[in-house]
């Protein structure tokens, strides 16, 4: 009985040593007959839309050096072919030539390019057609309410909580048949102004800021056809206003060919000095204003033409000084004041 177990398990043993043999042989067969991958079978075919372009500046003005980028994320492109020309012109060309810079025509110019692309193990080249036309936009701009006086030859400057108009001005042939074919959009600082944006919205009304030392504004100006579009930043200044003196005369009027200095003599019995504060937002505002005199720092009842005053001095010898303030009642910051020594 003993000879026979000792059989018997030698034999499963066997058997089991077996079909592990048989084993292996099968994973070896089945990995032979496995379909094979190589790396050209199993890469990703890239097209003429995997590769983007990015020019800087986005919107390029005449003159201005722009560098035109292509990148990908499907292909390693410094690794690839890539020829750029312009027109008949190879004007780059080598492995990773990923960007070219020049400097750009003038308006109502276009530069074509034509970059040609060979990705890394591939023989089948892409071509990216790649256009850029200069655009360019002026800013003008004015305050509103600003004053200035008669003959004054300059435009008026904003103050603190002034209300500024800046009006846009495309250089392109597209809209010398009708400034309608232009949309615009404005912004104040980072912030899209939405009442002034718009199809043929070539002008923008805003109010600064009584705190800020500039304003800024941009414009972007883009025709409906595409053909055209141009971004222009500009910074508006904040100025200080400022009161000048002039004389009155009884046949000429304002002499404004004159401004009076610190300190005058009176020969004449009487005399209207005139105040002109420049750059004050009192236009079509008057009544937001307060007038205040002085005479030797006594104040004095405002005459009724608020802005001048008549001296008749009662005696000879010594002198008056003058002051006036003006005081904005809506705005913080917009007063301003002078002060005229008259010796008699």
């Amino acid at each position: 009985m003993l000879l026979w177990g000792e059989l018997g398990y030698n034999i499963m043993k066997m058997m089991k040593y077996k079909n592990k043999i048989m084993l292996v042989v099968l994973f070896v067969v089945g990995m032979l007959y496995l379909p094979s991958f190589s790396y050209s079978a199993s890469e990703i075919e890239v097209e003429e839309s995997d590769i983007s372009v990015e020019i800087m500046p986005e919107n390029p003005e005449p003159y201005q050096n722009v560098t035109i980028k292509i990148y990908s994320y499907s292909t390693d492109l410094n690794k690839a072919m890539i020829e750029w020309r312009s027109g008949s012109n190879m004007i780059l060309s080598g492995f990773g030539k990923t960007s070219y810079s020049y400097k750009a025509e003038g308006a109502n110019t276009t530069t074509a390019f034509e970059v040609m692309i060979t990705p890394v193990g591939s023989v089948n080249k892409i071509i990216k057609q790649i256009v850029v036309s200069p655009s360019e936009v002026e800013i003008m701009w004015e305050s509103v309410d600003g004053y200035t006086p008669p003959f004054y030859k300059g435009k008026s400057l904003p103050v603190s909580g002034s209300t500024i108009r800046a009006v846009a001005i495309p250089n392109t042939n597209t809209i010398k048949a009708g400034k309608g074919s232009i949309t615009y959009t404005w912004k104040d600082g980072d912030k899209t102004s939405l009442a002034s944006s718009g199809y043929n919205k070539d002008a923008h009304v805003f109010k600064n800021s009584m705190f800020d030392e500039e304003s800024e504004i941009t414009v972007v100006a883009s025709s409906l056809r595409g053909d055209y579009e141009a971004t222009k930043s500009i910074s508006v200044p904040i100025y200080k206003p400022k009161i000048i003196f002039y004389k009155r005369s009884l046949t000429e009027g304002i002499l404004y060919n004159n401004a009076l200095n610190k300190e005058i003599s009176m020969a004449e019995d009487e005399m209207t000095i005139v105040s002109e504060p420049y750059f004050l937002s009192t236009m079509g505002n008057e009544n937001a204003f307060t007038y205040n005199w002085k005479i030797n720092g006594g104040a004095i009842e405002t005459p009724s033409k608020k802005t001048e005053l008549t001296i008749r001095p009662t005696s000879r010898g010594g002198y008056a000084t003058i002051n006036i303030s003006i005081d904005s009642v809506n705005e913080l910051f917009q007063k301003v004041s002078n002060q005229l020594k008259i010796n008699l």
